[in-house]
């Protein structure tokens, strides 16, 4: 039995940005017409050393494939000097349940991730959409800004994070990726100034209160929300969601189950369930997006299993295709 092993550096080269944004549009279509079985990712916690281990598997039916990605969040790598998040994505074969590809998947991570957002913005976003906020400088932040940069002139990014050497990173990596992402990148020190006169806000961190207020939102914005993801922690306050004409999820299984964002303002009386759509509804159609200039839209990120196993497979089919990677035999083949 043979197994396909493909690099972060063979991810890179057989899938772009613009390219998985389109990815996830599929992804979603997926999940709207019930194609799939989106086995509830787990979480193994580990307090010594602090991280925590995330499985996310899918299944497509009609024996089209299944998979699993596994990723590591270990939060003390930084001072050790290696990276926080890692990731494996492991492919099998939807009719006998064979393995058939490994592949990085932190890359792979980011690229849906920011993709999804992407894609949301089709639907949420105002076409003029010229000057984006961004809070909070690591990864997810950095794809959220490639992937809406594709989707819109973006002309200025204004960004606040909690010190200059983080900023200073920001600004050097979104220079190495260039075009379409603007060099205008302007670091501020209040959130309040960053989100004021934002067309776009992306909340891209790990805190467990509201980063900015959503009372200096002006009419007509696209709030994104990237970053937290536990059932008490919330990027975004009462006020935002309060405002916001339409609130989007990617995953009603995860985010109404994980999303602080979301489930304290369901607590407050605020909104109910029923308020909040998923992509997939917007993408089927049975859902609408924004419907006039002045709304404000909301958008919360979590991520889901479809998203990675609709994503890996279509790097897959370009590995095959053009027979990259490293291929490994790995025995099994007996009864």
């Amino acid at each position: 039995m043979k197994l396909r092993i493909l690099t972060e550096t063979d991810v890179r080269a057989l899938l772009s940005m613009r390219e998985a944004i389109d990815i996830q549009a599929e992804a979603f279509a997926v999940l709207a017409a019930g194609a799939s079985i989106e086995g509830l990712r787990s979480f193994a916690l580990s307090k010594e050393p602090p991280g925590i281990a995330i499985f996310n598997p899918s299944f497509l039916k009609s024996g089209k494939g299944y998979g699993i990605k596994v990723v590591s969040d270990f939060y003390d790598n930084e001072k050790k000097k290696v990276p926080r998040m890692t990731a494996l994505i492991a492919l099998f074969d939807g009719a006998t349940g064979a393995p058939k590809t490994v592949m990085e998947g932190a890359h792979l991570t980011d690229l849906r991730t920011g993709a999804g957002t992407g894609l949301a913005a089709r639907y949420l976003a105002r076409k003029d959409s010229r000057v984006m906020a961004v809070i909070g400088a690591g990864r997810v932040a950095r794809n959220q800004v490639e992937a809406l940069c594709q989707e819109h002139a973006i002309e200025r990014i204004v960004l606040a994070t909690r010190t200059p050497a983080r900023a200073e990173d920001f600004v050097k990596k979104m220079a190495a990726v260039g075009a379409p992402v603007p060099r205008d990148i302007r670091v501020v020190a209040s959130r309040a100034d960053a989100v004021k006169d934002a067309d776009i806000v992306v909340a891209a961190t790990t805190s467990h209160e509201p980063v900015f207020d959503g009372r200096d939102l002006k009419p007509g914005t696209f709030v994104v929300a990237a970053g937290a993801y536990e059932a008490t922690a919330r990027e975004v306050d009462s006020e935002t969601i309060r405002r916001a004409a339409k609130r989007v999820i990617d995953s009603k299984a995860d985010c109404l189950a994980d999303a602080g964002d979301l489930q304290i303002p369901i607590a407050e009386g605020i909104l109910s369930e029923a308020d909040i759509a998923g992509i997939a509804e917007l993408v089927a159609g049975t859902a609408k997006g924004r419907e006039r200039a002045d709304e404000i839209t909301y958008y919360k990120s979590t991520g889901v299993p479809i998203q990675d196993l609709i994503t890996a497979q279509a790097v897959e089919r370009r590995a095959l295709a053009r027979n990259v990677g490293t291929v490994i035999e790995i025995g099994g083949d007996h009864d």
